[in-house]
């Protein structure tokens, strides 16, 4: 039997060991799968763990995506290229970070035949999540992209990409609008990232979070007709994707599909990004 684990800060709610569960059942894999909780000056120390413990693989959740990476052995080439790692896997000894976010969150528009091409999307947020959702968009060839951040300055912008701060969001329009921060998570589910007016002058509306399945900044996109999404369609898919990886197999969309069919239905009380 093969043993995992999810590395983060605050997991006594994660949805990820009874998900694995399942994808082990589905596919009929004999491993098992549990959380590893530590606080960041730990990090190092739990990275060492992996091996001494003969860990085959570990999911790694915030606050660690990224400083996780100087303590593994090698980086996949699309990790290195996001400078993001959220699955890792143990080669006999040889720790290697790979991205399976990337994949999970193309998932919530290859689902519904959402297309990119030519549009103009806002994403809210900076950390390793809105990376990944930058790096998507711009393979999917949108046509302009606005990251939001408390310190605009901090980012350099680009041909596609430019920053700005959350005082000029009232002048901001678009296509999609993306949230990638954890404003709106449950517990505190009153809470959204932008206001009414700001939700109604974009098309399309997608949230990170999975907890609440419908947060508020969705649900005030659901009242003025928009088109929404949570994620937990890159939450299932990364975690897929994540198996795919270490047990070194495909897994049938099929079971995709029943994933995320199951976990619509349950009520979870927390969200990983």
């Amino acid at each position: 039997m093969e043993f995992y684990g999810l590395f983060g800060e605050s997991l006594s709610h994660s949805l990820s060991p009874e998900l694995h569960k399942s994808i082990y059942h589905k596919t009929g894999i004999e491993a098992a799968y549990k959380t590893f909780p530590f606080p960041p000056t730990q990090l190092q120390q739990a990275v060492e763990g992996i091996r001494v413990l003969s860990l085959t693989g570990v999911n790694v959740t915030i606050p660690y995506k990224e400083k996780i990476i100087p303590y593994l052995d090698e980086l996949d080439p699309f990790a290195e290229k996001l400078r993001a790692v959220n699955t890792v896997q143990n080669q006999n000894g040889k720790l290697v970070g790979y991205n399976t976010d990337y994949a999970g969150f193309g998932l919530i528009f290859t689902r519904r035949n959402w297309k990119l091409k030519d549009k103009s999307v806002v994403i809210l947020g900076t950390g390793g999540a809105a990376k990944i959702v930058e790096a998507y968009l711009i393979d999917q060839g949108v046509k302009q992209i606005i990251i939001v951040s408390r310190s605009p300055e901090k980012y350099k912008d680009t041909p596609i990409t430019t920053y700005t701060s959350y005082n000029n969001i009232q002048s901001l329009s678009g296509d999609f609008l993306i949230n990638t921060t954890p404003v709106g998570m449950y517990p505190n589910v009153d809470d959204t990232p932008v206001t009414e007016s700001t939700i109604q002058r974009f098309g399309t509306l997608v949230d990170l979070i999975y907890n609440p399945q419908e947060t508020k900044f969705l649900s005030l996109g659901h009242h003025h007709n928009k088109q929404t999404a949570n994620g937990l369609d890159m939450l299932v898919g990364q975690a897929v994707r994540a198996v795919e990886i270490w047990e070194t197999l495909s897994i049938e969309e099929r079971i995709i599909d029943e994933l995320i069919e199951k976990f619509k239905k349950k009520r979870v009380d927390a969200n990983e990004d």
